[in-house]
């Protein structure tokens, strides 16, 4: 539980002007550089930390927390203005944000996005300053047969997608596992590289993102005169205000997604990616209004975009107690920790309550300021739908290039785009939904690394410890209901309306 005294004297300690300052600074460079495919947030912090090297560990962390915060936000901008998510946790947002924009709703999707955004935060905060430690705890209960269970069940939601149908859903599933299992796995074996030394890590994910999401799009681009018929921005303030406040018709579905957000950020390894995709499935699940999702509903940006940002209390949990980063970004975070000559671990809360508290608190303080800076960036960058695209494309191709090239700093990555782009236009052409390849591509990596380990673990016990773990029972439960359950319904409601 909290340790008021330590939480009381973290604040006092927080309430500096300087690390307003860093607040607002961090959250601007984070929501830029999230803004744009391929220089995450997490580029952010690598950038930034050398800089803290000299800082005192509350403005170092406050500084570095708020260019994760803001990164979070930030690829949901691109991802719902040209449909290209600045970083793979913004995938899920393009899939009715996109669509929102190109209905002529982008200010709305906009505003949509940073409300969801900064009360995802602002729950997963709260819940991390409450039950860090026992959130922490339950995620070392996940060994590799629970991960692999865990990624199993984010690849459920390739049968909930619409697009094309169920064959060619699971045709664009199976082929993005496929591509997922390019590279070396851990037991040495190399798998569809062809010799090729830079597919040793497998398919670089940002390229492949950018691939198949902005540069497919463009093909569709190159004969239309911008993004939208519509693109007055008059009234662009107003209709992200009315977005935002839009955002509190869906309190039901704020709540679950946060918690799924907090929960899946709390596994090492998972993520903000998985947790928005599966937020998304289950908000489409509960939702009145299913066959909108995917042409617009806001109901889909809600979900994903609360996730999203949910998770990084959960990750932050595991990151501050166990010493196990998350993601890239809780990884240099951990580094930064180090730097600081501290050691991580649960005995972090003992030796620097105080400083952590401080912290936790510059969090929450900095998701009530993403309010403003990111919705004055959106302001600005919704702006991108006035450009003819005779000039627009050109400008995304380089930065395109540029952020894939980021990445790794290798040309290689580069070509992978175009190879990408090329293949999501085909799939998109003929009716194959790339969400389901994405899924494939991202999930994956994971069932397959998480599996060998179960079996390097278990051995001729692997099925056995399947059942008998009761983590894992419980998600092979809940997979499948979660896949039976829609089916069900579905032919009885058939049999209802015959009847």
């Amino acid at each position: 539980m909290i340790d008021l005294q330590a939480l009381f004297e973290g604040i006092v300690l927080f309430m500096d002007w300087f690390n307003f300052l860093l607040i607002i600074l961090g959250l601007l460079l984070g929501v830029i550089l999230g803004a744009i495919p391929g220089l995450t947030g997490s580029l952010g912090i690598a950038l930034m930390l050398p800089v803290t090297f000299t800082m005192d560990p509350l403005p170092a962390f406050v500084f570095l927390i708020a260019i994760y915060t803001g990164g979070l936000f930030g690829g949901a901008i691109t991802a719902v203005l040209i449909n290209t998510p600045g970083s793979p946790a913004a995938v899920a947002t393009t899939l009715d944000g996109y669509p929102m924009t190109k209905a002529g709703e982008s200010g709305r999707a906009l505003g949509l996005a940073v409300a969801s955004s900064s009360i995802g935060g602002l729950i997963g905060g709260i819940v991390l300053l409450i039950i860090i430690q026992p959130l922490a705890s339950f995620a070392l209960k996940f060994g590799p047969t629970e991960m692999f269970l865990v990624a199993v069940f984010g690849l459920t939601i390739i049968a909930s997608v619409q697009e094309g149908g169920f064959t060619k859903s699971m045709y664009a599933g199976l082929f993005g596992v496929l591509l997922g299992t390019v590279g070396m796995t851990s037991t040495g074996a190399m798998r569809g590289t062809f010799g090729n030394v830079y597919l040793l890590d497998g398919i670089p994910m940002i390229p492949a993102l950018i691939g198949l999401f902005a540069v497919s799009e463009l093909f569709f681009l190159a004969d239309k005169n911008f993004v939208t018929k519509n693109t007055s921005n008059q009234g662009l303030t107003k209709e992200m205000l009315k977005g935002m406040k839009e955002v509190f018709k869906y309190p039901f579905n704020v709540l679950r997604s946060s918690s799924i957000g907090v929960f899946v950020g709390a596994l090492p390894a998972a993520g903000s990616t998985i947790a928005s995709l599966l937020s998304y499935n289950e908000a489409k699940r509960f939702s009145k209004s299913k066959d909108k999702f995917g042409k617009g509903n806001p109901e889909g940006v809600v979900a994903a975009e609360t996730a999203n940002n949910a998770s990084e209390g959960g990750a932050l949990a595991t990151m501050l107690v166990l010493g196990i980063p998350g993601s890239a970004s809780t990884a240099m975070l951990l580094g930064a920790i180090i730097m600081q000559g501290w050691v991580p671990g649960p005995r972090l809360f003992i030796d620097h309550s105080v400083i952590l508290y401080g912290i936790i608190f510059s969090m929450l303080v900095g998701l009530l300021f993403l309010i403003l800076i990111g919705g004055g960036v959106s302001l600005g960058a919704g702006r991108i739908i006035n450009i003819p695209n005779r000039i627009l494309i050109p400008i995304i191709i380089v930065f395109a290039l540029i952020g894939a090239f980021a990445t790794r700093n290798l040309l290689f990555d580069a070509f992978i785009v175009f190879i990408f782009g090329i293949i999501g236009w085909y799939l998109r052409r003929n009716k194959y939904p790339v969400i389901a390849v994405v899924l494939g591509l991202i999930l994956g990596p994971i069932a397959d690394g998480e599996l060998i380990k179960s079996v390097q673990l278990h051995g001729s016990e692997t099925l056995t410890a399947f059942f008998t773990r009761p983590v894992s029972l419980i998600l092979i439960i809940i997979t499948v209901v979660g896949v039976s359950l829609p089916i069900i319904m579905e032919q009885y409601n058939k049999k209802r309306k015959v009847t």
